[in-house]
């Protein structure tokens, strides 16, 4: 089909949109009408079959697809605040809290709600404004049926909840906005049941949310087991619904639905279990939780997100799909039980466990090294996925590309970088230490509890694709020895001055001492955790038990993997080193783009050679300037050699190399 450009002067676009509104289909109401006028009309049992989901469709999520989610963090919500009331502090400043929440009680009370078009929207800066001015004009010209979930990441304080809903009632959706915290870091999973409590306790948010009928709120596993650690952050996460429950309760809201929407998926690192579905959702919607709300008489509706490739699998063909909706049927209409588990009854030693694990994990990510080490190779391992890029560290060609915090990485790319090192530290990283205050007590609790047990299943699992060899020989490539130790066991001389210019690169670089120096202490606890888990081993096949296997095929799979990517990269490195010199005139010198190549950033370092290398055959152009001439400019010279003997060859090496990171990816589980 052939296209052609289209021109439209400003306004012309809204003008067509807002042109046919009066005769606009925005609600399900009518069709659902027909539907059931069909049903009374035929006999046909199939016919009634699909027109019954079809009614059911339209029922549950109006003229769309699938319920609706926006999303922004905390601070856009702030930011779009900020002058109306003279925010000059953050929100939890204790000098300034209790005057911005009673500035934003009153603009809430004494608000009156404006009528915007499409050009308000398209004229507005702020991100949070011209998204309540979205899902106003949804509800306009899309879908008027459903409600949109508000999501709010990083939320810390009721602040910023009656700013959102002040936002709401300004564009005239807060009967149709649920919003909703997400409780993601460190702060807000330990606050959380009192960031709710806070926004309750003004009259407006308690009467809003008695409207819906529902309070939502969210938890993230991917975002929560980077920075606490994934074992301790499936705690916090379990404490943090148990203390909304007894907050409704406490306040009498037990007409209230307490909805909990976890995003969670792929293997160990965002929280989705490995070992069955039926642990999987036991993980996350705990057997203890749900009995602490069946006790507190607080109705409780769990949603739980299959993304990515975790999304398809359960679902990937007809008895898949069947299989995994019986499951989630399952979890869900069975009754809860408490039972008597002593995971809840020894609190004392769970809360240092869990501390330990969090304290653990804050120091790693507090230490440079550990940026280094992710910043090492970046996600330049991983082919490019996801609506949202992970973040790059430096924009420029001046060197080599640093990481100074983990935070500059969004958590999914900085699970799979861990992946690929062939460490999971977000997920085993801490348990050594841990176990070591009292591993006679942890043994116990591991035979007797199923909520510790199924919280080390998972740790399990991790250890079996964590190998520190296997990290260390990804460091060592960082090691100018390593290089010239090579050197020196060579004897033909274009060899050796490969290997001692990439000496001289990785001298250059000083990764390899601070990124040894991470190992180290991955080392220490890592030696603790294998004790505890042979001990474990061996204590569960004296009792005659089957302990978990070991599952030697994965790991050396994950080796024969790893060792073949390792040399892969060697060699690119070794081809890297031929780039010729050039001019200081391209904006980066021949040492930092040496520094890039061998930190495997291919794709732009092969675009900027391109650049500084053209493969042309001179200007087919000509011009008549009067008088004939044989000279030839070097301007104008092809670099063709530089392509076929270096460039392209390190390209097809990089695109081998990422193939063996999706094979990683597929040994480890992770498709989400």
């Amino acid at each position: 089909m052939a296209t052609v450009p289209l021109t439209v002067a400003p306004g012309v676009g809204a003008a067509m949109e807002t042109a046919g509104r009066a005769g606009r289909l925005v609600h399900p109401a009518g069709l659902i009408e027909l539907i059931e006028r069909a049903l009374t009309m035929t006999a046909d049992v199939t016919l009634k079959r699909e027109l019954c989901v079809l009614r059911a469709r339209f029922s549950s999520f109006g003229l769309g697809l699938a319920h609706t989610h926006v999303r922004l963090s905390a601070r856009q919500v702030h930011n779009a605040i900020r002058k109306t009331i003279g925010m000059d502090h953050p929100p939890d400043d204790p000098s300034h809290r209790l005057t911005y929440l009673n500035a934003i009680s009153a603009l809430i009370d004494r608000v009156v709600p404006v009528q915007i078009n499409f050009g308000s929207l398209a004229a507005e800066k702020a991100t949070a404004k011209r998204l309540f001015m979205i899902i106003a004009q949804t509800f306009k010209y899309v879908d008027a049926s459903q409600p949109i979930r508000f999501l709010i990441a990083e939320c810390e304080s009721g602040f910023t909840l009656l700013t959102a809903l002040y936002f709401a009632k300004l564009f005239g959706v807060e009967d149709k906005v649920e919003i909703s915290p997400l409780f993601e870091t460190r702060v807000g999973l330990e606050r959380g049941a009192e960031v709710v409590a806070e926004a309750l306790a003004v009259d407006s948010f308690c009467a809003h949310v008695r409207r819906q009928g529902r309070l939502h709120i969210q938890t993230g596993f991917s975002d929560a087991g980077r920075y606490l650690g994934q074992i301790a952050a499936a705690y916090a996460i379990e404490r943090l619904r148990i203390a909304v429950g007894r907050m409704l309760a406490e306040r009498g809201l037990h007409e209230i639905e307490l909805v909990i929407f976890d995003t969670h998926g792929e293997a160990m690192g965002r929280g989705g279990h490995p070992e069955s579905l039926a642990d999987r959702l036991a993980y996350v919607d705990t057997p203890a939780a749900r009995a602490a709300f069946a006790r507190l008489g607080v109705r409780h509706k769990q949603e739980v997100s299959f993304q990515g490739g975790d999304g398809y699998l359960p679902f990937i063909t007809p008895d898949c799909a069947l299989t995994t909706l019986c499951r989630i049927l399952e979890h869900t209409l069975a009754l809860p039980a408490e039972g008597d588990d002593p995971f809840y009854a020894e609190t004392d030693y769970t809360e240092e466990f869990f501390a330990t694990i969090e304290g653990f994990n804050r120091a790693i990510m507090d230490d440079p090294a550990y940026g280094a080490l992710l910043g090492a190779y970046g996600t330049n391992l991983l082919y490019t996925t996801g609506s949202r890029p992970a973040r790059r560290q430096h924009d420029t060609w001046s060197g080599q590309i640093n990481l100074e915090h983990p935070s500059q990485l969004r958590a999914i790319p900085h699970n799979a970088i861990l992946q690929q090192l062939g460490f999971l530290a977000n997920v085993i990283g801490g348990v050594g230490q841990a176990v070591t205050k009292d591993p006679e007590r942890f043994q116990r609790l591991y035979e007797t509890s199923p909520r510790f047990r199924r919280l080390m299943t998972m740790v399990e699992h991790a250890f079996k694709y964590s190998d520190l060899a296997v990290l260390e020989a990804y460091i060592d490539l960082f090691d100018p020895g390593f290089w010239l130790r090579q050197a020196a066991r060579r004897s033909d001389e274009p060899r050796v001055e490969e290997l001692l210019e990439l000496a001289a690169v990785m001298e250059r670089a000083a990764l390899h001492e601070r990124l040894k120096r991470i190992w180290r202490t991955f080392l220490r606890d890592y030696l603790a955790l294998a004790a505890a888990l042979r001990e474990h081993r061996r204590r569960t096949r004296d009792a005659g038990a089957e302990p978990i296997a070991v599952d030697a095929a994965s790991r050396d799979s994950m080796h024969q993997l790893n060792a073949l990517r390792i040399a892969l990269i060697q060699e690119l490195c070794q081809v890297a080193s031929h780039v010729p010199d050039f001019s200081d005139r391209h904006e980066l010198t021949r040492d930092g783009l040496l520094a890039r190549l061998v930190q495997l950033d291919i794709d732009a370092s092969l675009a900027k050679l391109g650049e500084i290398f053209p493969m042309t055959e001179g200007d087919d152009e000509e011009f008549d300037f009067g008088e004939p001439t044989t000279y030839e400019s070097a301007e104008g010279q092809s670099y063709r050699q530089e392509h076929v003997l270096i460039f392209q060859p390190m390209g097809r090496l990089y695109e081998l190399i990422r193939r063996i990171s999706s094979a990683v990816i597929h040994n480890v589980g992770a498709l989400g």
